[in-house]
């Protein structure tokens, strides 16, 4: 069997870890989809912060963001307050129930972790964080690089 390209194996890899935190949602039962979770984590990390923070942060347009928004409200995981700098946002918060359930979501995300990096040592770990580092990088110096020209 012929080897995979580095674009193929990055893609199946990226479908199986997103596979993975799918399955351990539904196992779960937390009742959220694997973009909740994103902007739990995003808020979380970034609180306060704007639907338009986030769907900047994303790269997603500022509706889905706000459908997606709007279901954490409605779950009571995610509140909304008057940005004090700009009357017509509002910044996003979690809720103490969205706290407890970004703290089960990190446990989830600990746990995928533990079974995707399984027999793999600890040089093999960090040469992976350096190649995909260095991936990571070219593709955005590429991006960066194409919108240069795109906007000439």
């Amino acid at each position: 069997m012929a080897e995979k390209s580095a674009v193929e194996t990055t893609r199946l890899l990226a479908h199986a870890v997103k596979k993975q935190l799918a399955i351990q949602l539904e196992v779960e039962a937390v009742g959220l989809v694997p973009m909740q979770v994103r902007v739990m984590k995003i808020i979380h990390r970034r609180s306060p912060c704007t639907a338009l923070d986030i769907a900047s942060f994303m790269h997603r347009d500022k509706a889905q963001i706000t459908r997606l928004v709007n279901g954490l409200m409605e779950q009571g995981f995610v509140e909304k307050v008057p940005n004090p700098e700009d009357k017509r946002s509002q910044l996003l918060s979690l809720t103490t129930t969205g706290e407890k359930m970004q703290a089960s979501l990190s446990a989830l995300a600990i746990h995928a972790e533990q079974t995707m990096t399984q027999g793999i040592g600890e040089n093999d770990m960090k040469t992976f964080f350096d190649v995909a580092h260095k991936m990571l990088d070219n593709l955005q110096q590429a991006e960066s690089v194409g919108k240069g020209c795109a906007d000439s």
